[in-house]
């Protein structure tokens, strides 16, 4: 018979040898002893398939899976497919978790009983300095079904769509048929509201648990800028059609975080340049806006994508005065 978990941490590995050890350290470190470790090889060019063997080696809990490379959602549903816990933690193979973290979660379970999904918070860290990766608003502990905490978090622009920043219960995904959707990025931003959409009983917490390390060469901070344009907007507009199925409050303020997320991307790419203005639908942006700010900042952009980023560059000036 096959050993029961209370989590399962899954990490998609890639190219990663020189971070990896440090990433599986933070797990088998952990206070809660009940965690198996994932481990996907996602067809490293690195000794970083190496590196899985020889921990699986040294740990019983740990399971290593190798495939081809097929990108992190394909990692992650590999991932899940092999676990066997009771809930499911995402850590990139780069990143880590503070020691008590599965502890603090699985106590959370026991407080409040069984969740379909715990929401926390992380850090970034940039070397010396460390960012609470979510803002932190007065958290009230309650339980609440998937569509009034995605109300909650629309209404208040605070929505994490990182995977790393849930605990997910296992059957919940499965029930559901819940995985990542393959080939594309911002995979989270596509896969988390879906998921609480779902959801009967969430739960956020504040802690910060999760340490997203910034370097170079992740898939984050990797320089393939149109394919990242490309596949954030098509994720909007998939998420704009899943809105239109929804209740009246609930369709409006999505549509509303989705005016947020186009524009955060126009302005972070600087989209009035010649190689992105093919990539730009300024009619995606209208009739969207929930709040007088955003319906200013659609006219803005919709006037002129140039000016748009000036003014959104004199704003960010004048904030850090």
């Amino acid at each position: 018979m096959l050993e029961q978990f209370e989590i399962s941490v899954v990490v998609p590995v890639y190219n990663v040898e020189n971070y990896l050890n440090i990433c599986v350290e933070s797990v088998l470190e952990q206070k809660e002893e009940s965690i198996e470790i994932v481990l996907v090889d996602d067809g490293s060019s690195d000794r970083s398939g190496l590196i899985c063997d020889e921990l699986a080696k040294k740990a019983a809990n740990i399971s290593v899976i190798h495939k081809k490379n097929g990108g992190l959602s394909s990692a992650r549903n590999a991932g899940l497919q092999r676990a066997r816990g009771t809930y499911i933690l995402f850590l990139d193979s780069d990143d880590y978790l503070e020691s008590d973290a599965c502890c603090v979660l699985m106590d959370k379970v026991r407080d409040y009983g069984e969740l379909d999904a715990v929401v926390f918070n992380g850090t970034e860290d940039y070397g010396d300095r460390k960012v609470p990766m979510r803002r932190q608003d007065d958290c009230i502990i309650t339980v609440m079904n998937g569509r009034d905490y995605l109300v909650k978090c629309y209404r208040n622009r605070n929505l994490s769509a990182e995977a790393c920043l849930y605990m997910y219960r296992r059957a919940f995904l499965q029930e559901n048929a819940l995985c990542f959707k393959e080939g594309i990025l911002h995979e989270d931003v596509e896969f988390t509201p879906r998921a609480l959409l779902s959801a009967e009983r969430v739960l956020e917490i504040p802690e910060q648990l999760y340490h997203y390390v910034i370097r170079e060469g992740s898939i984050s901070t990797s320089k393939n800028k149109e394919k990242n344009i490309r596949d954030l907007f098509q994720t909007l507009q998939e998420l704009d059609e899943l809105a239109d199925q929804q209740d009246e409050e609930l369709c409006r303020w999505m549509k509303n975080a989705l005016v947020n997320s186009y524009l955060n991307m126009v302005y972070e790419a600087r989209m009035y340049r010649k190689e992105y203005r093919k990539l730009l639908d300024k009619k995606f942006l209208l009739g969207k806006a929930a709040t007088q700010y955003n319906r200013l900042r659609v006219m803005l952009c919709c006037l002129s994508v140039h000016l748009y980023c000036i003014v959104n560059d004199a704003s960010k000036k004048i904030r850090k005065k």
